[in-house]
């Protein structure tokens, strides 16, 4: 891992075009904050904040919260009138926060025989989330529909959550989505191809509908988590069922089509091990889940997994068999590291990105794939432009998929709210 110089801070596109958007978008980013600190954070005057907060207050998109325990800069004097430079008086400061009653936002993920739904509140902090195994690849069209579409119905039930309280809903797909227009091109998880998700769920609930890879959702659920991996460009690789690419910029997904990329249909040779896109070398069929489990039962007695796609328990144990000293199953995980490098490396020679981020429960087993993706990538790039990548690795839970598409799809419709306000 090497250091790297903090890129500059730039302003996203919400706040260029609006100041209640600039307001919304830094206690989003912050939590609380007094009215003089988001005068800070935002570049706007006091004044512009007192007014601002008070008609976002009447709508109800805001809301005072508790005093803040460490005294923070009281209100302007006279000779302030932006209120950025008086001193600490020990008067504790009200808070401002997002009024988290202003609405829900339900974000669903769907994958390899699972359907996780999850419901949150105005502030984005989790209410209630849902699991259900199912086999994805015997839905047709209209069953996907229908059941994703119950699923929400059944999330606003179980949280007594009237429909006309919901904000928006997003939809994470594992493989290829157009963003714009919402429909799925292309997943490993359905044997169906260009669907329209969106627009059903938006007849069904009357409400924004945001569709997105599931690595862009990973993407922006690990930059919120972590803000500075939000500034300048950051590539999140994630590694699990398949391989893919998620891209923020200044902590919003809005690079390219949808901000995803199939990275992992990369290929590393014509005649390599079959992908389950239907052709050959792929890197992630070097290094998904199901490639590592296919090439192990190749050589070890393991059950068969359903769909061709192995349980996070079938995974666990392959993994501990592998650390347990089988020179056969190290050869299989090192062999992964040397994929995984490869997409690092095409990453960071086409992108040029500030940050690459190793995510996902593949990376569980980086250890074991560590020396071999470090010789390949120092063979595979540039060294003057692997030295201007800071590469970190943050082996995600699928929970992540969730949590990033509920602060997307709470982003859009914070854009379109501050638009129509305009």
């Amino acid at each position: 891992m090497v250091d790297q110089i903090e890129p500059t801070r730039r302003i996203s596109s919400t706040a260029r075009g609006s100041n209640r958007g600039r307001l919304v978008e830094v206690l989003r980013r912050q939590g609380p904050l007094p009215r003089v600190e988001l005068a800070r954070s935002t570049g706007l005057s006091f004044a512009a904040v007192s007014g601002l907060t008070s008609k976002l207050i009447a709508e109800e998109l805001l809301c005072e919260t508790e005093t803040a325990a460490t005294p923070w800069l009281d209100d302007a004097d006279e000779d302030d009138a932006d209120g950025l430079n008086s001193r600490r008086r020990g008067r504790p400061a009200v808070l401002l926060t997002l009024n988290p009653e202003f609405g829900r936002i339900i974000a669903v993920s769907l994958r390899m025989n699972l359907i996780e739904t999850l419901i949150a509140d105005f502030s984005g902090s989790d209410l209630a989330q849902s699991r259900l195994e199912i086999a994805t690849r015997a839905l047709d069209e209209s069953a996907l529909c229908d059941l994703v579409i119950a699923q929400i119905d059944a999330m606003l039930e179980a949280t007594a959550t009237p429909r006309n309280r919901l904000l928006g809903i997003g939809i994470a797909l594992q493989g290829i989505v157009n963003a714009d227009t919402g429909r799925h091109l292309w997943s490993p998880a359905l044997s169906i191809t260009d669907v329209d998700l969106v627009k059903p769920v938006r007849e069904a609930f009357g409400v924004e509908v945001v569709m997105a890879n599931d690595a862009v959702a990973v993407a922006l659920a690990l930059c919120a988590a972590e803000p500075s991996l939000a500034q300048g460009l950051s590539a999140t690789i994630m590694v699990g069922h398949g391989v893919g690419m998620g891209v923020v910029v200044d902590g919003e997904a809005r690079w390219g089509a949808g901000a995803g990329s199939e990275i992992g249909h990369i290929k590393l040779g014509s005649n390599g091990p079959q992908c389950r896109c239907g052709q050959r070398g792929c890197i992630e069929a070097h290094l998904a889940d199901y490639a590592l489990y296919r090439d192990a039962r190749t050589f070890l007695d393991l059950p068969p997994a359903a769909a061709q796609q192995p349980s996070e328990a079938q995974m666990a144990l392959l993994r501990e068999r592998a650390r347990g000293g089988d020179p056969r199953l190290e050869h299989v995980f090192q062999q992964a590291g040397r994929a995984l490098a490869e997409a690092v490396a095409a990453t960071i020679s086409v992108l040029r990105p500030h940050h690459v981020i190793l995510a996902g429960p593949g990376l569980q087993a980086f250890d074991m794939m560590r020396r071999a993706y470090e010789e390949r990538l120092e063979q595979a790039v540039l060294p003057w432009l692997l030295k201007s990548t800071t590469i970190y690795l943050r082996p995600s839970e699928s929970a992540a998929i969730v949590e990033g598409m509920v602060r997307r799809t709470l982003w859009v419709v914070d854009r379109n709210r501050m638009e129509a306000t305009e």
